[in-house]
């Protein structure tokens, strides 16, 4: 099983490499689908077939090193600085994506013990 890893190799260049994964429950995968609706006078609805999918994947962490904890933030202010750069993520089974961090504001974290804190991310994949 592979490490998670968020990696950016243009510049801005870095990287953050998790210690441990979050465990499986922690790990959603979700899917939206964007397609225009609208109602004509007589009430009926129509949903066209002109729409886009979005591919989410939230990531949380119970128990993460500080270590880690402040890996990540570098790499969120520094490297794909909030939302703005994308990068590859590779996840537990080794596959990789091109993702974008969608919630840098609004990144929930709370202590849980000495040394070791609590973190949920969600990325948008973009491919």
């Amino acid at each position: 099983m592979a490490k998670i890893k968020f990696e950016r190799t243009s510049a801005p260049t870095g990287s953050v490499q998790f210690s441990r994964n979050p465990s499986r429950g922690d790990y959603q995968r979700s899917r939206q689908y964007l397609q225009p609706m609208d109602y004509a006078d007589g009430g009926d609805i129509y949903i066209y077939d002109k729409g886009i999918v979005k591919n989410y994947m939230t990531l949380h962490w119970r128990n993460i090193s500080k270590t880690d904890f402040d890996s990540f933030f570098s790499f969120l202010t520094n490297v794909s600085i909030g939302s703005k750069n994308n990068f590859i993520f590779t996840d537990y089974d080794g596959s990789t994506y091109t993702a974008r961090i969608i919630n840098s504001d609004d990144i929930q974290s709370s202590p849980v013990m000495t040394d070791r804190e609590s973190l949920t991310v969600k990325l948008l994949i973009e491919s």
